[in-house]
C-alpha cells in the first residue's frame, strides 16, 4: 500500500545515508568511520550545530545537522523511524508536506537547541519528532471525525508505531554523547502546529462540503484559520532566535577555535618526537631555546606575572624531563629548581635567590612582553606539539587578555591535544576578561 507513497521518504532517507558516507569518506579509515562515526572534528567541519559558530554568522548550521549523524547506530535508528513514519505521513499528507515538515521541524529544533543547549549536536531526530507529533494530531482529529460521523476509525495502529519510535529515540538518545533534548522539543512543537494547520484546513473544507442548510453561513473562527499555525511556527523560530542576544564571547571564540582545529591538517606530535626538531627549537631559534625560555619565565615570575610564569615553567619542566635542550637545562638540579618555581608561582610568591642567579636579565617593554610566550607558541604549534603550544598560548593570553587570537589558538591547540582542562581554563579567562 505504501509503495506509491514513499517517494519523499526514500529521498530523505537516501540524502541522510549519502551525506553520512560522504563525511566518513573524508577520513583515512573509511570502513572504521562508517561504524564508529566520522568523529567530532569532521562533524564540526561539515555543518554540526555549534552555538558560537552560528552566532558568528554560519546560519547553515541550523540546516545541515538534520542530515548528519554521530555513528552508524544513530543513523540506522533515525532512518528506521523516518522510513516507518515518513511513509504513513506521506500517504496522508502528501510528498510536499513531508519535505516541508522535515525541514521546518528540523530547523525549528536546531533553533530551540541553539536557544537552550550549548552542546554541539547533529541528527534527524528533531525532524522525526516533528513527524511523530504531527501524525499524533492527525490521528486524534481522525478519531474525532470517525466518532462524529459514526464511521470506523482508520487509525492504522498509529499509536503503536508512534510509541515504538518515540521510546526508541529517547532510549538511544540518552546513550550517546550528543543527545539533544532541545532539538526534540523544538521539532515536536513545530510538528504539533503543522498538524493543527493540516487538520484545520481539512476540517473547514469538510464542514463546508457536508453542511447542508447552513454551509454558506459558516464563518471561520480565528483558530480555524490554518494559516495562523504557520504563523505560529514562524513566531516560535523568532522566539528561539532571540538567543543570539545572549550568546557569550567565549562561545564564539570556542566555536571558531574548534572549527579551525577541525580544518588543521597537522599531525599531532608526541614528546618522543622532540629530538628530531632539536636543531630548530634549540639552535636556530632563540625564542624556543629552553634556557632562554627559562630566563624569560623567571623574569615574568619576578615581575608578578605568576600565572603566565606558571604555564611557562610547566612547559619547561616537561621539556627538562624529556631530556630536551642542553645538559645544564635537563640536569637533575634544574628539574628541582623548576619544580620549586612551579610551587612558588602557584602560591603567587616571588622566586628564590638561587633562581635569580640563574637569570640573565633582559629588558622588556609592554608591547613585546607577550612575545615571551607567543613566539615559541606559534612555532611549537606549526610543528604539531599542541600540548606545549596550548600552554604557551595560555601564557600569552594571560599576559594580554585583550588579544582574543591567543585565546583562540590556545583552545585550538588544547582541542587537538585532547586536553579538556586546558580548554576550560582558557574559557574561564575569556569569561573573566569579558566581564571586566
Amino acid at each position: 500500500m505504501f509503495r506509491k507513497y514513499s517517494i519523499a521518504s526514500f529521498t530523505i532517507v537516501s540524502i541522510n545515508i549519502i551525506y553520512y558516507l560522504f563525511i566518513c569518506a573524508q577520513s583515512g579509515n573509511f570502513l572504521t568511520k562508517i561504524v564508529q562515526g566520522p568523529g567530532y572534528d569532521l562533524l564540526v567541519a561539515y555543518g554540526a550545530k555549534e552555538n558560537g559558530l552560528i552566532a558568528s554568522g554560519q546560519m547553515q548550521r541550523l540546516f545541515f545537522p538534520i542530515f548528519m549523524h554521530v555513528n552508524l547506530v544513530h543513523l540506522l535508528v533515525n532512518m528506521f523511524g523516518l522510513w516507518s513514519i515518513g511513509r504513513i505521513f506521506e500517504m496522508i499528507a502528501g510528498h510536499r508536506n513531508l519535505f516541508i515538515l522535515y525541514l521546518v521541524a528540523g530547523i525549528t529544533g536546531n533553533f530551540c537547541s541553539f536557544a537552550l543547549l550549548q552542546n554541539l549536536s547533529v541528527g534527524a531526530s528533531g525532524s522525526l519528532f516533528g513527524l511523530l507529533l504531527c501524525l499524533f494530531i492527525i490521528q486524534k482529529y481522525e478519531e474525532r471525525l470517525s466518532k462524529q460521523f459514526k464511521r470506523p476509525t482508520q487509525g492504522m495502529q498509529f499509536g503503536r508505531v508512534l510509541l515504538v519510535n518515540l521510546v526508541l529515540n529517547i532510549i538511544f538518545g540518552f546513550s550517546i554523547p550528543i543527545f539533544d533534548w532541545a532539538a526534540h522539543l523544538g521539532g515536536s512543537l513545530a510538528g504539533i502546529l503543522f498538524g493543527f494547520a493540516l487538520t484545520t484546513r481539512h476540517k473547514w473544507n469538510l464542514k463546508f462540503i457536508l453542511s447542508s442548510a447552513n454551509s454558506m453561513q459558516l464563518k471561520k473562527k480565528f483558530f480555524e484559520r490554518h494559516r495562523i499555525y504557520y504563523v505560529g511556527i514562524i513566531l516560535l523560530n523568532i522566539l528561539f532566535s532571540m538567543a543570539f542576544f545572549n550568546i557569550k564571547k567565549y562561545q564564539i571564540i570556542y566555536g571558531k577555535a574548534i572549527e579551525s582545529a577541525a580544518e588543521n591538517k597537522n599531525m599531532v606530535m608526541s614528546y618522543e618526537d622532540l629530538p628530531q626538531y632539536e636543531d630548530i627549537l634549540v639552535s636556530q631559534n632563540e625564542e624556543t631555546n629552553p634556557e632562554n625560555m627559562q630566563n624569560d619565565a623567571i623574569f615574568l615570575h619576578e615581575n608578578g606575572y605568576f600565572f603566565a610564569a606558571l604555564n611557562l615553567y610547566e612547559v619547561l619542566y616537561t621539556l627538562s624531563k624529556e631530556g630536551f635542550g642542553s645538559e645544564q637545562f635537563s640536569s637533575d638540579s634544574n628539574k628541582v629548581l623548576l619544580k620549586a618555581a612551579i610551587e612558588l608561582a602557584k602560591q603567587d610568591r616571588i622566586t628564590i635567590a638561587t633562581m635569580k642567579k640563574y637569570n640573565q636579565k633582559k629588558i622588556y617593554n609592554k608591547k613585546n612582553i607577550t612575545e615571551i610566550c607567543a613566539k615559541p607558541a606559534a612555532l611549537y604549534m606549526t610543528l604539531g606539539f599542541f600540548q606545549i603550544s596550548g600552554k604557551l598560548y595560555e601564557c600569552a593570553y594571560a599576559l594580554n587578555l585583550g588579544n582574543d587570537e591567543y585565546a583562540l589558538k590556545g583552545i585550538e591547540s588544547f582541542h587537538l591535544a585532547e586536553d579538556t582542562q586546558g580548554i576550560n581554563q582558557i574559557l574561564s579567562m575569556i569569561n573573566i576578561a569579558d566581564k571586566k
